[in-house]
Order: structure tokens, then C-alpha cells, then sequence
């Protein structure tokens, strides 16, 4: 029969691997209160000159199937649920990036603002949001605040650092495409300027 020899574990390899673990706990529960104490909520806003009155700016900002031409709901498969417009209009989605989540249509005051709530994993996460309309001398001032309670999560609270630039520009990036959208007018129909075959 073969002899196994049972090796031991220098001291010092010992030593540096406890070391190294004591690092690691000390970095993590560095990480995990530091994040306790960062922000839970994030508020973002941002705005945009439009050269159209608020009356001709209102229907995209109140209608959630008009939000696919100007947000990036256009890129996330979702449906409607019930009215498109008004309160009560719902767009909901299961997207295998994004998990499930619907937005909805809280208020609306034509053509002065819209408020809506944004939930994610059955309210896991929640955004509450408003889209304002002000008359300026020729056209509109779009103004788009947003705000979430990340709650006492660390990880979100780290995440919340960064939720000023990401959702920042999220909104400014939305917001020129509408302005584009409304310059641009309605769609055309490509075959209406063939004339009759």
C-alpha cells in the first residue's frame, strides 16, 4: 500500500492568506457602509426649447404610443394597456435586459404638464416623473424632472452616483429628438408623392 503523506501549510502562507481575507472583509463592509450612507434618492431634470406652442406640444408628451417616436420606449418590446392617453394610459414589458416594468399616465393638464410613475419589478424600483410645457415668446419650454427613491440598498446607493449623468442624458437625449420630431411635422407617406401609376 501506497503512504499518503498529509502536507501542512507554512505559517507564513497561512498568515498572507488570512491577511489577503481580512483585507477583503475590511473592503467590503468599507463598501457596504460607505453605500448606506450615499444618497437613496436621485432627482434629475432637464429642458428644451421648442419652436411650437404648448398646445401642438401636449399630445406627444400625453400620449404613450406618440413616446416611441421621442424616447427609448421605441426600443424596448412593450404594449399597451388600455387608453394610449390621458391617465390611466399604461405601457407595460418583460424585456430579458430590462426585467418587467410598466409606466403609467398619473396626470395630465393640458397643455401644461404630465406626470407618470415608472415601476420595475413590481415596484422594486419606482420613478416618479413630470413633463412640463411653458409658453415662451415663439414656441415651448419642455422641462422633464424625474425622481427615484433607491431606498437603503448600498448597491443603489452607489448606483445612485451615477444617475445624474446616465439619466441626465437619457432625458436630454429624448428631449432633442422631440424637438426634431415636432420640427420634422408628420410623417409622410412615401407612395403620396409618386402620383398615379
Amino acid at each position: 500500500m501506497a503512504a499518503f503523506r498529509v502536507s501542512r501549510i507554512s505559517p507564513t502562507v497561512a498568515r498572507r492568506g488570512a491577511m489577503a481575507a481580512g483585507i477583503l472583509a475590511l473592503l467590503t463592509a468599507l463598501f457596504v457602509g460607505v453605500g448606506i450612507f450615499l444618497p437613496g434618492t436621485v432627482e434629475v431634470t432637464r429642458s428644451v426649447d421648442i419652436d411650437a406652442q404648448p398646445g401642438d406640444v401636449f399630445p406627444f408628451l400625453d400620449d404613450l404610443d406618440a413616446w416611441t417616436e421621442w424616447t427609448p420606449w421605441g426600443d424596448v418590446e412593450s404594449r399597451l394597456e388600455g387608453p394610449s392617453s390621458g391617465p390611466g394610459a399604461r405601457r407595460v414589458w418583460d424585456d430579458p435586459r430590462l426585467g418587467s416594468g410598466s409606466v403609467t399616465i398619473a396626470a395630465s393638464r393640458p397643455p401644461h404638464s404630465v406626470d407618470y410613475v415608472v415601476e420595475v419589478e413590481g415596484g422594486a424600483l419606482r420613478f416618479e416623473g413630470r413633463i412640463a410645457v411653458e409658453p415662451r415668446a415663439g414656441g415651448s419650454l419642455v422641462t422633464w424632472t424625474e425622481r427615484a427613491d433607491l431606498g437603503w440598498n448600498p448597491l443603489l446607493g452607489w448606483t445612485a452616483l451615477n444617475m445624474e449623468e446616465s439619466q441626465g442624458r437619457q432625458l436630454q437625449e429624448s428631449l432633442d429628438r422631440l424637438r426634431e420630431r415636432i420640427r420634422t411635422g408628420p410623417a409622410q407617406d412615401p407612395t403620396a408623392s409618386q402620383g398615379p401609376a
